[in-house]
């Protein structure tokens, strides 16, 4: 398989499709994306070389990534690419964030007649294949699994081959109810971080960094609350416009890690906010 990539801001495209059972691994993209993860909540995905020390393994949670099954469909068959590949990369995420990013995949078409609102993906290894969850739009979290990338896993989808291409970008893997002004500064501080890790010394020079964390909605008029305890503080109108993982519009609250509200402040989301990396 030939990988390209071509990065336009934070996105990189990154062709995954048609792979080869003998292509050569490919090199990490330098991540750079409009609009970083959940595809899949961050909720769902509980908290999934640079210079700075790489935390040890036993000392982060496990990564969980939610897997779904229907019986009315069938399991997908065609190889899209290599798991061990994105399992390096989205491991390396994992633990110089300390958890607190993951690494996704968004799917894209790459021909006129492709769609993706019926993609399904699964990950095999020497046993049956696990289906993994896929939100709106085509993008899922990479879960790390050590035996399934061991065994020079795959991951199969219910397209065609050559159908497909995929962004990779990052989540934070915040509960929606754990935010708060330090949080805030720690995520952009870590997924700062692993932009750096993955990202290859030579494109370095060229690359753009995480520059902010937004909390999202589709519609203009939503605000977040900024709680002490039980008191609310300040309303903070979601109004500055942006797009999100599927370059879909969206209107948000933006912070860029130097925000003078006091750090223990709580940040109350509404119910259909989303958190994007910027």
């Amino acid at each position: 398989m030939r990988t390209w990539i071509a990065c336009a801001g934070w996105l990189c495209v990154v062709s995954l499709g048609q792979a080869q059972e003998h292509a050569p691994p490919a090199v990490p993209a330098p991540l750079h994306s409009a609009s970083v993860p959940p595809a899949m909540d961050a909720a769902s995905a509980t908290s999934a070389a640079s210079a700075a020390p790489v935390p040890a393994e036993d000392a982060l949670p496990s990564q969980t990534v939610t897997i779904t099954a229907n019986s009315d469909a069938k399991a997908p068959r065609i190889r899209f690419t290599a798991y061990r590949e994105s399992y390096l990369t989205a491991r390396k995420v994992w633990q110089v964030s300390s958890g607190s990013v993951v690494m996704a995949l968004r799917l894209i078409p790459a021909k006129l007649s492709a769609t993706i609102d019926d993609v399904r993906v699964a990950l095999q290894g020497n046993g049956a294949a696990v289906p993994i969850k896929v939100s709106a739009g085509g993008v899922f979290v990479v879960p790390l699994n050590d035996d399934i990338a061991a065994q020079d896993g795959t991951f199969l989808v219910n397209k065609g081959r050559g159908e497909l291409t995929a962004n990779i970008v990052l989540q934070p893997s915040v509960a929606r109810d754990a935010w708060n002004v330090t949080r805030v500064g720690q995520v952009l501080h870590d997924a700062r971080r692993a932009v750096r890790a993955i990202t290859p010394w030579y494109k370095r020079p060229f690359a753009s960094d995480v520059q902010s964390l937004a909390f999202c909605a589709t519609e203009r008029g939503s605000a977040l609350q900024l709680m002490d305890g039980e008191q609310m503080i300040a309303t903070l109108p979601m109004n500055e416009p942006a797009v999100n993982d599927i370059n879909q519009p969206v209107f948000c609250k933006i912070f860029d890690g130097e925000d003078k509200y006091p750090g223990h402040y709580r940040v109350v989301l509404p119910e259909q906010a989303t958190v994007l990396l910027l």
